[in-house]
């Protein structure tokens, strides 16, 4: 992955497969901010990870959504928590289907969730500045 400035607090990010996202200030539009990515990268890394036990208790074609709130520490600009709410019809499970299904997902996100696994051991964010003038770089 890369990313370039492209202008007073905002980059565009980019990887191998094509794909491109803007992230900047929290106040600026059409843009992720650093904190918006790392609480959605957690998000939806549940979600892929419990995505085929979704859809082998409840269809394919489950529509699901996630919501994702946030625990500031206030006066340390971090998180203490990110919760991850998802919203899905389950009423087509009895009692004990549905304790079954909520016990393999959360295995699953245990288990398969790189982001949770990577938040929860607390890793170590490093930097490193190199001279290398980059003229011309775009991200595309």
């Amino acid at each position: 992955m890369k990313a370039v400035r492209t202008g007073v607090r905002e980059w565009i990010a980019t990887n191998d497969r094509g794909a491109v996202v803007k992230i900047g200030d929290p106040k600026a539009q059409d843009v992720f901010s650093p904190g918006e990515l790392l609480q959605l990268a957690a998000a939806t890394c549940a979600g892929l990870s419990i995505d085929h036990r979704l859809t082998h208790a409840l269809g394919e074609d489950i529509h699901v959504s996630l919501e994702v709130q946030p625990e500031s520490v206030k006066g340390e600009n971090r998180y203490g928590a990110i919760d991850t709410v998802f919203s899905l019809d389950l009423s087509s499970l009895s009692g004990e289907e549905l304790e079954r299904l909520l016990e393999k997902v959360y295995e699953a996100i245990e288990r398969s969730c790189t982001v949770k696994r990577t938040l929860d051991a607390t890793a170590e964010s490093r930097h490193q500045f190199i001279d290398e003038p980059l003229g011309g770089l775009t991200a595309e």
